[in-house]
């Protein structure tokens, strides 16, 4: 590993440790309750759309090291603190850091994907 490589996975985790969710973050693998470091983003801003309209994202996700997160899979619960939420898509590894986005609430029953437009 390159010197530039290590001074940029020190700086990593500096930026973690600033940035990361001070109320615990716990990913449930499997059967595994599974503790990790990780940003949390809960966004809550409204966008205005030209001509009238508003889109609302509201669709938390946390920002987590690919490694912490092996195994997870969409459906899985996911507490921060003491809310819960669970994963509805998780992103491609960039870097070492994996992008995760969640759904307010516990799973449910899984939805069948949708193959067709509906008339």
């Amino acid at each position: 590993m390159s010197r530039f490589t290590e001074r940029l996975q020190r700086a990593d985790k500096v930026v973690d440790r600033t940035f990361a969710e001070e109320l615990p973050v716990v990913l449930m693998v499997g059967a595994e309750r599974r503790p990790i470091t990780a940003i949390f983003e809960k966004p809550d801003a409204c966008a205005d759309v030209h001509g009238g309209g508003e889109i609302r994202d509201v669709a938390p996700a946390l920002s987590a090291y690919t490694v912490d997160i092996q195994g997870l899979a969409k459906r899985h619960a996911v507490t921060v603190g003491a809310e819960h939420y669970w994963v509805t898509h998780i992103g491609a590894d960039e870097m070492g850091r994996t992008r995760i986005t969640l759904a307010v609430g516990e799973p449910s029953k899984p939805v069948e994907d949708i193959t067709q437009w509906s008339r």
